[in-house]
């Protein structure tokens, strides 16, 4: 069975889950053996932005201090995202990567199908579009059926990439916090950069009903980095 969404912008909304203000999750981000920092995904409060009720979610990559010899990073993201479909409103990054610094702030008007920023028309958009990490919280609160694919559209560096998710099978994973049953999940792309290197991510969703991003892998330049759970609070 397969089924289009197109645009990321389906919701089935008697979906429950766990996600609320409050809610951080942790994870520690390996290289093989080697641990290459850290990650924090947060939902820190809800907001009424242009008329529109917002949870505020954020990001933040840290990279290991001790590897700071080698590289060193920390990057956050911050995006305002509509409650009922979490398509992002506001969408804020600051690059902090040893002496480069760049900072972001975009404003999505999905009805017109345009980008701004800094008051500024800066690009169209293909559909009402997501950006990651919101369509990471995105998809804890659709059906997750075997075999399943969709499209979405990812915004992401001036570029509308055509991502697709892949809903591949459910298998026990073992974590930090003990064993999950778990869902996972595919996304490919031809666009370079939005998923990595090799246009590729693999994302596991726990079961119940809080549906956790229990581990995520991504592809990189120098080989595969995998963040794995190992906190959650509320």
């Amino acid at each position: 069975m397969s089924r289009r969404i197109l645009g990321g912008v389906f919701i089935l909304t008697s979906i429950v889950f766990g996600m609320r203000v409050g809610e951080r999750i942790e994870y520690k981000a390996q290289y093989g053996f080697l641990e290459l920092g850290s990650m924090v995904l947060e939902v820190l409060d809800t907001i009424n932005y242009a008329g529109k009720k917002c949870y505020v979610l954020s990001s933040r990559l840290n990279s290991n201090p001790e590897l700071g010899f080698i590289f060193s990073l920390n990057d956050t993201i911050e995006v305002w995202t509509t409650i009922d479909s979490f398509l992002p409103v506001v969408y804020k990054k600051g690059v902090h990567e040893g002496k480069y610094t760049n900072l972001t702030r975009l404003e999505f008007d999905h009805r017109n199908l345009l980008v701004y920023e800094g008051g500024s028309l800066k690009d169209t958009l293909l559909y009402p579009a997501r950006d990651l990490l919101s369509y990471w919280y995105y998809l804890r609160t659709i059906p997750l059926i075997e075999g399943d694919t969709s499209n979405v559209i990812i915004y992401e560096g001036e570029d509308n990439n055509d991502v697709q998710c892949i809903i591949d099978r459910k298998i026990n994973l073992k974590t930090k916090l003990g064993n999950f049953l778990a869902t996972k999940l595919k996304l490919r792309t031809k666009a370079k950069g939005v998923l990595g290197s090799s246009g590729s991510m693999e994302i596991w969703y726990s079961t119940d009903s809080n549906r956790l991003p229990l581990q995520i892998k991504t592809h990189l330049k120098f080989g595969t980095v995998i963040f794995k759970i190992v906190g959650v609070s509320y």
